[in-house]
């Protein structure tokens, strides 16, 4: 059965999945250092709800993460990048076990951003200037748009101590670290991935 696509007005669960990990103690130091900000290439945000074996996620990141660009796509080739990350991003768990039991049983994907004026045709790329970033303000580029994509997924079964890993990395080279925040009914954490350590434990 595939995924069913979450309307506007979205489960509780996932409206209410960030308060839960705002109101949680989790290592204040250490989140604080963990936090990507609100808008920098390379760093994502992955909050988690765990209960049974069901998980709620929502991710933000800026599209420059995902797609490598962040203003409308122009061309067809564009286009057709932004439409297979919306599949990879509603098929694909944004987190799984080992063992790969988790399937997405409902999900969202947004793509933000305010309307463009394409005078300019000057790119944001992951190693702009300052200079670069007011050229863009100059020709009335939007240049900060983010992906907010929210998904629900129910495993077969989950550890009391159970392992999980990330593919986002592994599917976009411009996420170089994802910072992940987790609730469940044992507790809460935290956790920096990479490309080189994409794995981390919830308790469950």
């Amino acid at each position: 059965m595939s995924a069913k696509r979450l309307p506007p007005n979205r489960p509780r669960s996932l409206h209410t999945l960030g308060c839960m990990v705002a109101a949680c103690s989790l290592a204040p130091m250490a989140l604080a250092a963990d936090n990507p900000g609100a808008h920098e290439h390379g760093h994502a945000r992955l909050q988690m709800a765990v209960e049974e074996n069901r998980i709620d996620l929502m991710l933000n990141s800026p599209a420059y993460n995902l797609a490598g660009f962040e203003h409308g796509a122009r061309t067809e080739a564009e286009k057709g990048r932004l439409a297979d990350i919306n599949r990879w991003l509603e098929t694909t768990p944004l987190v799984d076990t080992a063992a790969a039991d988790c399937r997405v049983t409902a999900t969202a994907v947004e793509l933000g951003g305010g309307e463009e004026n394409h005078s300019g045709d000057t790119h944001h790329d992951h190693g702009h200037d300052e200079h670069d970033h007011h050229d863009e303000e100059h020709h009335g580029e939007t240049t900060h748009r983010e992906y907010d994509v929210s998904q629900q997924l129910e495993c077969n079964h989950l550890d009391a101590d159970q392992a999980f890993t990330s593919a986002l990395m592994e599917r976009f080279e411009g996420m170089k670290e994802l910072t992940v925040e987790w609730v469940s009914p044992s507790g809460q954490g935290s956790a920096r991935l990479t490309p080189s350590n994409r794995a981390f434990t919830v308790n469950n």
